[in-house]
């Protein structure tokens, strides 16, 4: 006897999982009514990847742009700096370009003028998410070598 219930329990988890829907696992425990659990299955997140905002041309042209418009203060031309300064922008709908910050800088006259470069970039192409274009926070590095 007590082999077919250590075997109808070792197949029970089985049995009830294999079902297709939702299962639904009972139970009487003491004298108290049949206890149903029922598996949730609302909270499953479904992973779709969707366009990020990019700049028109991919980050060739980015770094491009940045290269051509970047015009190094007086005072930074002898010093011959290099390090990674971390921008942050908002891509709008429309494209255009908001909240530009530097999140990490090299120093104050580089800053603010990389900060006046990213600020006058031309519109960027939008994300999309499964509405549509979508605002986006976009963080790129932007590296100072010596040359």
């Amino acid at each position: 006897m007590k082999k077919y219930i250590l075997i109808s329990m070792l197949l029970a988890p089985f049995v009830l999982f294999s079902q297709s829907g939702n299962p639904v696992i009972s139970e009487t425990i003491g004298n108290c009514d049949t206890i149903s659990v029922q598996k949730d299955t609302s909270n499953i997140v479904e992973y779709i990847s969707y366009n990020e905002a990019s700049f028109s041309g991919g980050p060739e042209e980015l770094n491009k742009y940045i290269r051509e418009s970047f015009q190094f203060p007086k005072s930074s031309i002898n010093e011959s700096p290099y390090g990674r300064a971390f921008v942050e922008i908002t891509v709008e709908i429309d494209g255009s370009i908001k909240n530009a910050k530097i999140l990490k800088g090299i120093s104050e006259e580089l800053d603010g003028e990389l900060l006046r470069v990213v600020k006058n970039m031309p519109d960027w192409i939008p994300a999309e998410n499964k509405y549509g274009k979508a605002k986006s926070i976009v963080r790129f590095p932007v590296n100072f070598r010596p040359y």
